[in-house]
């Protein structure tokens, strides 16, 4: 039998991240660095940290359509989400943290809901298939958007990282519209 302690987990929020949040989203961005290196094969830096180019933009402000809010749940932090202006026009999900004690918990769809709900509007996702449960979460998060109207697809295998599946939608204006069948 396992034992696993009771974590609070709700009510999930996001915190858009400001200047006084630099030493938090640093932070938990070493961590989602930390979960990516062993799939990506990347070691820390001669000081321990890892490489966190997308933090690093969007605390740099060089591209002022990056934004990040922190997740919290119970009013602790959990995790953080970033989005950036997709391809397309719309929005996609640059990264996404939700720290391991939340994880299964019902913290990371909500945080996604929240998140999409804040920019509606077509979405265009990626995730890598190798992480276990991640094409089911994020379809998961996909149908409570838009129905049964979003759209998965393998995109071109990348130099030095796993491929990317990439999951798109539109949120319609008064909620998910289940009439269309998915593809």
């Amino acid at each position: 039998m396992s034992w696993k302690p009771a974590v609070l987990s709700h009510p999930v929020a996001l915190v858009a991240v400001d200047r006084s949040h630099r030493a938090v989203l640093g932070n938990l961005g070493q961590l989602f660095r930390y979960d990516l290196a062993e799939v990506y094969g990347h070691l820390p830096n001669a000081d321990g940290s890892f490489n966190d180019r997308q933090t690093d933009r969007f605390l740099a402000g060089v591209d002022p359509g990056r934004r990040a809010w922190l997740i919290t749940a119970a009013g602790r932090t959990a995790g953080y989400v970033m989005t950036i202006p997709a391809a397309d026009g719309g929005n996609s999900i640059s990264a996404f943290f939700v720290v391991r004690a939340l994880r299964r918990t019902g913290v990371g769809r909500e945080a996604a809901a929240l998140t999409i709900a804040a920019l509606p509007g077509r979405w265009s996702i990626a995730f890598q298939r190798y992480n276990p449960g991640v094409e089911r979460f994020w379809s998961r998060v996909a149908t409570d958007a838009a129905g049964h109207r979003w759209h998965i697809h393998d995109g071109p295998t990348p130099a030095n990282r796993p491929p990317d599946t990439w999951i798109t939608f539109t949120t319609p204006a008064e909620g998910p519209d289940d009439a269309e069948p998915r593809t």
